[in-house]
């Protein structure tokens, strides 16, 4: 119903400027990084005791790349509006912590770690404003669905005397509502080539293990926001 809305609202804003302006048909390549709050916290119960697991890192960087097909539209003297769907899609991050038995830290006889994974598919916009006809400053925005992946959960033993879980939390993916807000610049090299650098701010949603047959409750070890913080560089070719 959300995604309704928007639709339906940038429709209203945008049909009357784009129908008395001549639309340019984009791709566009991005490349880069993203740097992602990986940090959790979680208590889960292993009937009779309860284990406690403690991110140990805070953040992850991985690599980011995506691909943009829609239009441009020129609505006013040097101001130009983009609009079209994006697909992203970033290399695993990795989440590692410890143990602690009976949730104490003095049982830290485990470390863990296991991977996430992020593929987007997104609404995109961008309006530029073009000075001295060849650069392009920008803001962008973006909504859509995110479908996230937590998988290969591993533990690794402090000492040879330590056993990890027999029966592991389990893969798991879910969808997850994502948006995007960012800034940057594009410069024309040819009559149809741009290419540009940018930073956008994402929020990919929440996204969580499975649960292992071990346990006594149904609660996981779970990200409920991963937020990233990425710089790209993107290459564009308008028709």
């Amino acid at each position: 119903m959300k995604k309704r809305i928007f639709l339906a609202c940038l429709l209203m804003i945008f049909l009357p400027i784009v129908s008395l302006a001549t639309i340019r048909p984009v791709v566009t390549v991005s490349s880069g990084i993203a740097r992602a709050n990986v940090y959790s916290s979680k208590v889960i119960a292993f009937a009779p005791f309860q284990n406690t697991y403690i991110g140990s890192n805070h953040y992850d960087t991985a690599s980011d790349t995506g691909l943009f097909i829609g239009g441009e539209a020129v609505f006013q003297p040097n101001w130009a509006w983009q609009l079209g769907l994006s697909y992203f899609q970033n290399s695993s991050f990795i989440e590692s912590g410890n143990v602690y038995f009976f949730s104490d830290p003095a049982f830290n006889n485990l470390t863990y770690q296991y991977q996430i994974q992020s593929r987007r598919i997104s609404i995109d916009t961008k309006i530029s404003h073009a000075f001295e006809k060849i650069w392009h400053p920008y803001l962008s925005a973006s909504i859509g669905s995110a479908f996230n992946k937590a998988y290969q959960y591993t533990e690794y033993p402090v000492t040879t005397a330590d056993l990890p879980m027999t029966q592991p939390f389990a893969n798991h993916s879910n969808t997850s509502l994502t948006y995007s807000a960012g800034l940057g610049f594009d410069v024309d090299i040819t009559e149809h080539w741009r290419l540009g650098a940018g930073y956008r701010f994402v929020n990919l949603g929440n996204v969580n293990l499975g649960t292992t047959p071990l346990q006594s409750s149904t609660g996981t070890i779970s990200n409920s926001h991963i937020y990233t913080n990425e710089l790209l560089a993107q290459i564009s070719y308008l028709g």
